[in-house]
């Protein structure tokens, strides 16, 4: 799980309020003003914190959900909640979708995001609300200088790149690669 440490300075001024800054607690009406804004700065910071931990967590309950019922199978009966590790979205605005990857091992990653997108559907409701996962599928090249991704969207898909990823042996570098691995040669 996405995880961030706050130090005890922050967390302490993220306790106060602003009238709770008593003017003799620093030595000028500047000082005072300093003060608030360092305990508005603090509650900025930690409100950002748990805004980050809670889409992190939120990205790997639903890639668990998701995998569970959409790929019953394969990937949901091999991974449990704690394969999940969930990441916030880099703006961390509020209700921003974060992404959860797991590993499958041998240097091969599964990636879930969810879309979240609305319309207006020309009926009485007006928007509706649409979300999409894309599970991506990241391997290491066979060519050793980079990796390959594939968006999965079945069990029959998944194994497939599954078996395509992961049939060729590695070596350390081989020049002329067949593959979109986005490695530089």
């Amino acid at each position: 799980m996405y995880a961030t440490t706050l130090d005890d300075a922050t967390l302490d001024l993220a306790t106060r309020s602003y009238d709770t800054v008593l003017l003799s607690e620093s030595d000028s009406p500047l000082g005072h003003l300093r003060k608030q804004a360092d305990i508005l700065q603090a509650h900025t910071t930690v409100s950002a914190h748990y805004r980050a931990v809670e889409q992190a967590w939120q990205a790997a309950y639903v890639a668990v959900d998701h995998t569970v019922n959409e790929f019953p199978a394969t990937l949901g009966s091999v991974l449990r909640d704690e394969h999940w590790t969930g990441y916030p979205h880099p703006s961390l605005a509020e209700g921003a979708n974060g992404s959860a990857v797991a590993h499958l091992g041998d240097g091969v990653w599964i990636h879930d995001t969810v879309t979240t997108s609305s319309y207006d559907d020309g009926s009485s409701v007006r928007w509706q609300v649409s979300e999409r996962h894309t599970l991506t599928l990241i391997a290491p090249c066979s060519c050793g200088l980079g990796y390959r991704t594939v968006a999965v969207a079945s069990e029959d898909e998944l194994l497939e790149a599954v078996h395509e990823f992961t049939r060729e042996p590695r070596s350390i570098v081989k020049h002329g690669c067949p593959h979109p691995c986005g490695s530089v040669h």
